[in-house]
């Protein structure tokens, strides 16, 4: 009746899609701590996302549909999203416009290639395009200085395209960005209540 393949294997994808929408919603209202939140969160829920389709019987082409499907997520909430945050908090000269550009070319040029480099299952070649949804609130919620988030993003996106090995996360280290996820949220809500 639909296209697409729909099972339990893609649900914290879409539920992580879900916190980007809603975390560029609060971006446009102003509200930059709730969408640094929402992003953190999308990102614990990419961090799992692998985990669980592991777990599901899945075919092949469901498997294939999968890793397209969360690359395209992965560049509405790690690609875009930190860029709309940064732009609502006023970082739109034209400066940052070419930073932008250069973060999300790198980000895009590192998933296309990580979906057809899949035969490492130890290492991941690049910095993992989600590790922007801890760095920019952590960041974020220290300093809000222009130069030092155009420079942060630019090493980042930098780090997305070296060719440099990083040991994929095993479950003790996804607990950990999970315990960290919830650090830095808990620090955010205190700062933004704070402000109230």
């Amino acid at each position: 009746m639909f296209i697409g393949y729909y099972n339990m294997s893609i649900i914290l994808t879409f539920i992580g899609l879900f916190f980007t929408v809603l975390g560029i919603n609060f971006s446009l209202d102003g509200n930059v701590y709730l969408s640094l939140i929402c992003l953190l969160l999308s990102g614990i829920c990419d961090t799992f996302d692998g985990t669980i389709a592991r777990i599901v019987k899945r075919r092949n082409i469901e498997k294939q549909y999968g890793i397209q499907l969360d690359s395209l997520v992965d560049v509405v909430c790690f690609g875009v999203f930190p860029i709309i945050i940064c732009y609502c908090l006023g970082y739109h000269s034209i400066f940052n416009v070419i930073v932008y550009f250069f973060y999300l070319f790198c980000g895009i040029t590192r998933l296309a290639y990580f979906n057809i480099n899949l035969s490492d299952k130890k290492y991941f070649r690049g910095l993992p395009i989600t590790t922007i949804s801890f760095i920019l609130p952590l960041l974020l919620f220290f300093s809000m200085s222009e130069y030092l988030v155009m420079a942060v993003l630019t090493v980042v996106g930098f780090l997305f395209v070296f060719n440099f090995k990083i040991p994929k996360s095993n479950l003790k280290l996804k607990l950990f960005y999970l315990i960290l996820g919830i650090v830095i949220v808990s620090l955010i809500l205190l700062k933004y209540f704070g402000k109230v």
